[in-house]
């Protein structure tokens, strides 16, 4: 997702903390294309969260479950990631095309199925308070009717402005809207580009040999006013936006320029600089991060960004289990998802989402809108809190009795899906329960614990 010429942050590695559990994923660690990614271009956490204190961002924190969606021309050869199968020369796992083949499939791209009212109802059933659709990635095909650039909307599907169907439908069904932005783009600095990872060999869009001719001299000037022009049509266009998400900025719209077209507006940290919050992308974070924070994974299909017919697809525990881990130390899992060139939702990704509406149904409350607990310093698996409640999560496989040391006390125990009473021994302070076999399930099994005041 992020240019490798842009000095942008991210994270180290899975820890042994979480391994276990991970290793249960088909976003297996050494085929999962954004995590070997991320390793690639050398990328860090922002372990500092800088939380926004504009009231209209106070939503951020305890959001929980966000939609993030990749969708683009390379939808239509169902292999390859949204622009970065274009780079030759890659070490981890993606399909590689020239540039001139990635660029056809514009017009083979029929889009005739979109329908973002459906899909964010369906997301929202599953949990998702908040989305991030990709408005333009690194490739430069805007998915609004922009006046800047050469390519988008405005030279396809009749000039459809697939931004405003989006926002229209967030507001519809209650969901914050996000919008991604890439401020590098391919296509406008091509002819100076060369389409290889490595700087070993240079190539041209045909991946053939090349000497790069030198850019103009106004070349950075008219690149910033491109990238600037492009936001200020995101911001202003659509009414209130309440999150983007810049991919690999230098600043070139500085994030004081952005709060001024919209005040409360959340930031990520990919705009030159710090953000309202710190995040992880393709693994979970390697320890508990101070203030704001989130995850965003490749979920549906389980290791690519754009739709992929062979990468595998998350189930509804996978994803439910990432929920929890992140909601335990105070965070929001992004969850991405790949839809079909006709704009369809996978059949797979729908089959997950249903079951997540099932389980949201009974524990929603334990995971959004609630508060961080004091899991693995404490507590032998994740749990949340609110006022005078904590919530304790089974994961799915975990036979572990749940000790909990420094606990607080319970005066009741009861499973949020059955309201069955779970016995626990309280002692010292130290708090001891589990879950009797039978009532079990696939899933992550949720025991509210009411504490004594």
């Amino acid at each position: 997702m992020k240019n490798h010429r842009i000095s942008i942050l991210f994270i180290a590695i899975f820890s042994t903390l979480f391994m276990h559990v991970n290793a249960q994923k088909n976003n297996v660690v050494a085929d999962s294309a954004a995590l070997m990614q991320a390793q690639q271009l050398k990328q860090t956490e922002q372990k500092v969260g800088y939380s926004n204190s504009h009231p209209d961002a106070q939503w951020f924190p305890k959001a929980g479950l966000g939609l993030f969606i990749h969708w683009g021309m390379i939808a239509v050869k169902g292999t390859g990631d949204l622009s970065w199968c274009m780079l030759a020369n890659k070490p981890w796992k993606d399909a590689t095309i020239t540039p001139n083949e990635y660029y056809s499939y514009a017009n083979k791209w029929n889009p005739n199925a979109i329908d973002f009212d459906k899909m964010l109802k369906a997301a929202k059933a599953a949990g998702v308070t908040y989305a991030v659709f990709v408005t333009k990635h690194h490739d430069g095909f805007t998915l609004w009717p922009s006046k800047y650039g050469e390519i988008g909307t405005k030279y396809q599907f009749g000039g459809r402005d697939f931004v405003k169907e989006y926002v229209a439908a967030c507001r519809k069904n209650n969901i914050r809207v996000g919008l991604y932005f890439s401020p590098p783009d391919w296509y406008f600095g091509r002819q100076y580009k060369s389409f290889s990872f490595h700087s070993k060999q240079v190539l041209d869009m045909d991946h053939k040999p090349t000497v790069l001719p030198q850019k103009p001299a106004d070349f950075e000037q008219k690149r910033c006013e491109y990238i600037q022009n492009q936001v200020t049509e995101l911001l202003t266009n659509y009414g209130k936006i309440d999150l983007i998400w810049f991919d690999g900025g230098g600043g070139e719209i500085p994030n004081k320029v952005v709060r001024e077209l919209q005040p409360g507006i959340v930031i990520n940290r990919r705009n030159g600089g710090s953000g309202d919050y710190g995040d992880s992308e393709g693994a979970l974070p390697q320890r508990r991060f101070q203030g704001w924070f989130e995850t965003c994974e490749t979920c549906w299909p389980s290791r690519k960004w754009a739709y992929s017919e062979s990468a595998g697809w998350d189930t509804a525990p996978e994803v439910i289990a990432e929920l929890v881990k992140l909601r335990a130390w105070g965070g929001n899992l992004l969850a991405n998802l790949g839809p079909k060139a006709s704009g369809e939702v996978p059949q797979q990704a729908l089959i997950a989402w249903k079951e997540m509406a099932a389980w949201m149904k009974h524990s929603r409350e334990s995971v959004i809108d609630a508060n961080s607990g004091p899991w693995p310093e404490d507590v032998n698996t994740p749990v949340t809190t609110r006022d005078g409640i904590a919530y304790v999560h089974f994961l799915p496989g975990e036979k572990t009795e749940v000790v909990w040391k420094n606990a607080p006390k319970p005066m009741k125990a009861f499973l949020l899906k059955s309201k069955k009473t779970v016995a626990f021994a309280y002692e010292n302070g130290i708090l001891k329960l589990n879950i009797p076999e039978n009532q079990r399930t696939s899933n992550v099994d949720v025991v509210k614990l009411i504490l004594e005041k």
